[in-house]
């Protein structure tokens, strides 16, 4: 088999994973919020990002439409926009007593389904897997800040 194949086998396995998992975690939450509000609830939420600007670039998705995505979030309780008080024009976003409870029910359910399946693994297999992966992340950042850059 060559490198090719096992990049097509490679794109195959990633993706029917991703299906798998993302049905498994995301029956409970569809009813509730559509995949870009989960984003943006999880964007904030665990990875601290807290201006418009910043989840559409992440999103790939117009700053209107990522306000249009926080007004019914603010709706739900689940995020509050603050006044920056760096530069008064502009808003900082943090979760809502709303969005805090989701994440943690959310976190709680990632953890199990995860925990369900990685630990059929053998220890060495995981490790391995880790430092794959890790070093997949890094190429394809590496890649988009040289893209970035020209």
């Amino acid at each position: 088999m060559n490198k090719e194949e096992i990049i097509r086998d490679l794109e195959e396995v990633v993706i029917d994973i991703n299906l798998i998992l993302n049905h498994e975690f995301s029956t409970e939450l569809n009813m509730k919020l559509s995949h870009n509000q989960q984003m943006v609830l999880f964007l904030v939420g665990t990875r601290g990002v807290k201006h418009v600007k910043d989840l559409a670039y992440l999103l790939n998705i117009s700053t209107s439409a990522v306000s249009q995505i926080v007004a019914k979030l603010e709706k739900k309780e689940m995020i509050e926009r603050e006044i920056d008080p760096n530069n008064r024009r502009s808003t900082i976003l943090k979760l809502g007593h709303e969005g805090k409870e989701l994440l943690k029910r959310l976190d709680k359910m990632r953890n199990t389904i995860f925990q369900k399946y990685l630990a059929e693994m053998e220890t060495a297999d995981l490790k391995n897997m880790r430092d794959t992966f890790s070093k997949f992340r890094e190429i394809i950042i590496e890649k988009k800040n040289e893209g970035d850059k020209s």
